[in-house]
């Protein structure tokens, strides 16, 4: 007998030796009574506790668990929904103010897995899994599947004895991952001679692990567990990430250190004098987003200099985005932080950028993380409506590359967004350091790793210095960097390197597969998919729901089907639709809160997405 029958059988076994009334280890699902097993993971300073579930029955048919800790009380219910499938609600209520390093339901049943990877595929896989915010939780085995809902801050799936044990994790230090540098300096320490100042070479950060609960406070997900007839093939319904079918995304978070107003017009348009530029170059005259921070006061460059704030309102204008790379690049109190923030409001910045954690003590990942203090203004930062802040740091190092924060190896744990840990009204994203010579960036921005990037249907944020001329550049290095070079009549042009890059990223973007995004839509959609839920009905037809508050137009939906299949949507065609790499994808407008039907049919037959029992 297969492993996997055999440990069914032992489950099967155990459940029923149980007397009639009593609590039980092992959950039946479906008409095919599949055993299912949970148990209950929480840690927090005062220790971890892994607790399994035992289910009672209520009356309506709902499967109850419930477990309790020193700080905490949990419940999961199991309620029956149609065709014998089941909604999973799990929830955490806080007895006690405490602080949380791990909340994670662990469910463990029979069968060989298939579940969607950070590429977005649906398929087997040997070894464990993980998958973050961003990528959709979808795991079949056996005669049960798993779809993810609201709550859900990332989940591990992995081949077990018993079949397959996937973990939803309502919360992770390692899902929000954030640290703070110890010491603010006064200035920069001085290297060795010979040797190079390196980013966090001298100060290690400290790691935020735990955040904190309120007494009170509940932590919740939801998720769905669809009964499957036994050898009957699966179509997934697999939400992907880019509106209208956009295969990848590309950032740029462009910073605002040494900026000069007639290099950043160079960058934008072509030229640094207005109307100068040839047509259709630079970033806004090739139709590319970026998002551009500004300090808000000081020297040249800051929003006090008539022509940066110029160009500031020509980059919202073109639908770029406007975010401030703190209020000064000098150390700024509290209330000096309070009144640039005031001054910077008519450009409604949602996203923050720490500038030079080790001077700036007023830096989130300083002393800014607070709500006191001379430097704190965590609080600050929420009431003037920001809900984006940099994590302080990159992913990859080395040589500049198109990296993907989305992708990683199979079960690493690699956040591209999350909740700040010491206040979740804030949301932090991390990029990937991409300074470097025009020729350099070009080079990295190839046709062949945009293609790559688009295969791994990926998200591609870039920290870049786009800004600074030789007037505002001393340093060497720095100078070898420029994205700008004297043009006729003493003006500034981009440097034909990074043109022609941009030329590259606009050909991808015109042909559909590639999104150019600022900061704030890349974050927002993110954050937006996360309530979209995808529940499978007895009918054969599957129901998208979006259950936040954010519109999500273009939402892109792909079932891995020949181009015969035909797809409907709420009993209509869809309104557009792409066939592409073996899958069907599809587009439409889901309005907070809205529902679509979709149903398949092979030729006039009704194909089911999933065949109940």
């Amino acid at each position: 007998m297969h492993p996997a029958a055999l440990a069914a059988a032992a489950l099967l076994a155990a459940a029923a030796g149980q007397g009639e009334g009593a609590p039980r280890a092992v959950a039946m699902i479906g008409p095919a009574a599949v055993p299912l097993q949970a148990e209950l993971e929480v840690r927090t300073p005062s220790g971890s506790s892994r607790q399994a579930l035992r289910w009672e029955e209520a009356a309506d048919g709902t499967l109850l668990a419930r477990a309790v800790g020193g700080e905490w009380e949990a419940k999961v219910s199991l309620a029956p929904a149609p065709g014998g499938a089941r909604t999973l609600t799990a929830q955490v209520r806080w007895l006690a103010a405490a602080e949380v390093e791990r909340i994670a339901l662990s469910l463990t049943w029979p069968g060989d897995p298939e579940a969607i990877n950070r590429s977005l595929r649906f398929a087997p896989f040997r070894g464990p899994l993980r998958v973050e915010r961003g990528t959709p939780l979808l795991v079949a085995a056996g005669e049960l599947v798993l779809s993810g809902g609201p709550g859900l801050a990332a989940a591990e799936v992995e081949r077990v004895p018993e079949g397959v044990r996937t973990t939803l994790l309502l919360d992770d230090a390692a899902a929000r991952p954030f640290s703070t540098f110890e010491t603010c300096y006064e200035r920069l320490p001085r290297p060795a001679p010979g040797q190079h100042l390196a980013w966090g070479s001298f100060d290690p950060r400290r790691p935020v692990v735990f955040a904190p609960r309120a007494r009170g406070e509940l932590d919740r997900l939801e998720a769905a567990l669809f009964p499957r007839a036994p050898r009957t093939p699966f179509l997934p319904v697999v939400v992907e990430r880019w509106p209208r079918g956009r295969q990848a995304a590309v950032v740029f978070t462009d910073h605002a250190d040494r900026t000069d107003p007639e290099a950043l017009r160079a960058v934008l348009w072509g030229d640094s004098r207005r109307g100068s530029g040839q047509p259709g170059t630079g970033f806004l005259g090739r139709g590319l987003a970026v998002t551009r921070t500004f300090f808000v006061h000081g020297r040249e460059g800051s929003l006090d200099d008539p022509d940066a704030f110029a160009l500031a309102v020509e980059l919202a204008a073109a639908g770029s985005e406007v975010g401030l790379h703190s209020i000064s690049d000098e150390r700024d109190s509290r209330e000096a932080v309070r009144e640039g923030l005031r001054d910077a409001a008519a450009f409604a910045p949602v996203t923050w950028i720490d500038h030079e954690p080790y001077t700036n003590c007023e830096a989130l990942s300083s002393q800014g993380w607070r709500t006191d203090g001379p430097y704190g203004i965590r609080d600050l930062l929420v009431e003037a409506g920001y809900r984006w802040i940099w994590a302080a740091g990159d992913e990859g190092a080395g040589t500049p590359r198109i990296y993907d924060v989305l992708g990683g190896a199979a079960d690493e744990a690699r956040a591209a967004i999350a909740p700040f840990p010491l206040d979740p009204r804030l949301w932090m994203f991390r990029s990937s350091m991409f300074y470097a010579s025009p020729a350099a960036l070009s080079a990295a921005l190839s046709d062949a790793e945009l293609l790559a990037l688009e295969r791994e249907r990926g998200l591609f944020v870039a920290h870049t210095y786009l800004g600074p001329s030789a007037h505002t550049t001393h340093s060497p290095d720095h100078l070898a960097r420029l994205a700008v070079r004297a043009g006729p009549a003493g003006r500034l042009v981009i440097h034909p390197d990074l043109d022609a890059a941009l030329s590259r990223l606009q050909a991808h973007v015109q042909s559909g597969r590639l999104a150019s995004l600022t900061w704030r839509a890349a974050g927002d959609r993110l954050r937006a998919l996360s309530e979209v839920a995808v529940r499978y009905l007895p009918d054969g037809s599957a129901e998208v729901s979006n259950l936040g508050a954010s519109d999500l137009p273009g939402l892109t939906l792909a079932v891995p089907a020949p181009p015969a299949v035909e797809l409907t949507v709420d009993g209509a065609p869809p309104s557009a639709r792409a066939d592409e790499d073996g899958d069907v994808r599809l587009f439409l407008d889901l309005p907070a809160g809205g529902r679509a039907v979709l149903r398949a049919y092979d030729g006039l037959a009704p194909l089911p997405f999933l065949a109940f029992p």
